[in-house]
């Protein structure tokens, strides 16, 4: 069994790489940096996991193909990989007090290139590459904006993975087919990106760990999982639009 997961030199990437290796799977580490991701690489040989480092540069769709012609067959592919908003020096890079106002139309576009544009491609290249059973996961967060939580960039770029996820589902089942997309939100988790610490917010914010098992938790379930969005906690949004439809 072999499953790739995309900015898996770090954070929640590298963990649900890691306890997916722990049941088995052969793991392909999707890193942009090659240095970092050969790192992760002998981590996880560490333990005994057996893992191989891939290319993954998602604003970069030659590296994407080159990717996907080193892969002859995958049963679970992790689109983890993502950035919150575009860079600003000085800032963090998932800046939660920046107003909506402030965010640039040049935000959006880098953002949106690498989260949806970039995982499209990805896993466009990678479809004649899934077995029959396969699944691929969307990393995702709630797009709905709170007082807490309201980054423009990020959560619209998601939200454009979530329509995708949906969709992917659709034609998976009107084909028949055993293959499942589904999108997991593993909740707040202490990584670089936020700066945050695991046990913060009373206890809200979890460690990368958890995450990762958590996650791995929901995509090893043995459940038929197509077309959900699936929170850390277990619940499930199927329908952003659902009370349109009594």
């Amino acid at each position: 069994m072999k499953a790739l997961v995309t900015g898996a030199n770090k954070g929640i990437g590298f963990e649900i790489a890691r306890s997916l290796g722990k049941r088995g799977y052969d793991i392909l580490v999707g890193a942009r940096d090659e240095a970092r991701g050969q790192a992760a690489v002998e981590k996880l040989a560490a333990e005994d996991i057996s893992a191989t480092f891939i290319k993954i540069d998602l604003n970069n769709l030659d590296s994407l193909h080159a990717a996907a012609k080193m892969v002859n067959s995958l049963d679970i592919l992790v689109n983890n990989a993502g950035i919150p908003d575009s860079v600003k020096p000085g800032r963090a890079a998932l800046d939660l007090a920046k107003h909506t106002f402030d965010y640039t139309t040049e935000d959006l576009r880098t953002t949106m290139e690498t989260n949806f544009l970039g995982t499209h491609e990805l896993i466009k290249s990678l479809l004649s590459s899934l077995t029959d059973n396969a699944k691929i996961v969307n990393i995702t967060v709630p797009i709905s904006p709170t007082d807490f939580w309201h980054p423009l960039a990020y959560i619209t770029s998601k939200a454009a993975l979530n329509v995708m996820t949906l969709t992917y589902a659709y034609e998976f089942e009107k084909m028949g087919s055993h293959r499942q997309i589904f999108g997991i939100m593993p909740g707040a988790v202490a990584t670089d990106l936020n700066g945050m610490e695991a046990g913060a917010h009373g206890g809200f914010v979890k460690s990368p760990e958890a995450a990762g098992q958590i996650s791995t938790d929901i995509i090893l379930s043995g459940k038929n999982q197509n077309g959900q969005i699936i929170q850390y906690d277990g619940k499930i949004v199927t329908d952003y639009e659902i009370q349109l439809r009594g």
